[in-house]
C-alpha cells in the first residue's frame, strides 16, 4: 500500500498529540513524595522542639518528646533524696535507706547534741540488716553517769528515736531550716559543715497544751559528686 503525503501528515499528527498528552500527565512519584513532605512538615510543625525534629527527619527517624520525669543519670535534689529515706524509714525498708549512705558509713545520733566520738555509725552493708540485728547496742552513754546509756536492738531504737512519729503525714518538713519554736541545732553544723552539708528537717509539732513534746528527724546529706549521699540521722525531740 502506498502512504501519500495527506496520511503522513495524519500520523504526524497523531504522534504530536500523543507526546504531549504523555508530558502533561501527573508523575504519581512526585505526588507521593510531595504528600510525604507535607506530613512530615505539619509533624515538625506540631513538635515542641522543631530543630531537633528536623536534624530527626533528615536522617529518616522521628524521635520522641521530652518527658517531664527527670531523666536516668541525673542528679538528684537533696528533697528527692530525703523523701525515698523517709519513705523506707516508715516502711522499714533498711535496703534503700542503705543505697542513699556514704561508704563511710551513716551516723545515728539520738539528740541534737551529736557526739561525733561515740555516736554509732554503720556502714551501708550494716545498715542493710539493722532490723535484723539481734545485737544491743549504746547508743548514747549520758556524761558522768555511765549507768545511764541507751542500750537497745536498733528494731527498739528505730522505734523510739529515728521514725518515732508519722514524719510523712503528721508533720512538716524544711530544707536547710528548723521548724518548731523552740527547734535549735546543738552541734549540728559544727560536726558538718554548712560548706558542703544540707539537711533536711521532719517536724511533728507538740500535742500537750504548751506544745513542749514535739519531735524532729534530721537527715544530713554530703554533696558527693552529683548526688546528695546521706551521712547523718539526727533524732531531737522536746521535753514534755
Amino acid at each position: 500500500m502506498k502512504w501519500n503525503t495527506i496520511t503522513y501528515l495524519a500520523l504526524g499528527i497523531i504522534v504530536t498529540l500523543a507526546l504531549a498528552a504523555y508530558s502533561s500527565a501527573p508523575d504519581e512519584r512526585s505526588e507521593i513524595q510531595t504528600t510525604d513532605n507535607m506530613q512530615k512538615q505539619q509533624e515538625i510543625q506540631m513538635d515542641s522542639n522543631p530543630v531537633a525534629e528536623i536534624e530527626a527527619l533528615s536522617q529518616g527517624v522521628r524521635t520522641n518528646k521530652k518527658s517531664s520525669e527527670p531523666q536516668e543519670g541525673q542528679p538528684l535534689s537533696v528533697t528527692e533524696a530525703s523523701t525515698s529515706i523517709i519513705k523506707a524509714l516508715q516502711e522499714k525498708d533498711m535496703e534503700t535507706v542503705a543505697s542513699w549512705a556514704s561508704e563511710d558509713g551513716v551516723r545515728f545520733s539520738p539528740f541534737a547534741n551529736i557526739d561525733p566520738v561515740n555516736d554509732l555509725v554503720f556502714s551501708p552493708d550494716e545498715i542493710s540488716n539493722l532490723l535484723r540485728d539481734p545485737t544491743r547496742y549504746v547508743w548514747r552513754t549520758v556524761p558522768d553517769h555511765d549507768d545511764d546509756k541507751i542500750k537497745m536492738t536498733y528494731a527498739d531504737y528505730h522505734l523510739k528515736y529515728v521514725y518515732n512519729k508519722d514524719f510523712i503525714h503528721d508533720g512538716e518538713n524544711a530544707v536547710n531550716v528548723l521548724l518548731g519554736q523552740d527547734a535549735h541545732p546543738g552541734n549540728l553544723h559544727e560536726i558538718y559543715p554548712e560548706a558542703n552539708h544540707d539537711f533536711v528537717e521532719f517536724h511533728v509539732k507538740g500535742t500537750d497544751a504548751e506544745g513542749r513534746d514535739w519531735h524532729t528527724l534530721r537527715l544530713v546529706f554530703e554533696q558527693i559528686g552529683l548526688d546528695p549521699i546521706l551521712v547523718g540521722i539526727v533524732h531531737d525531740q522536746g521535753i514534755p
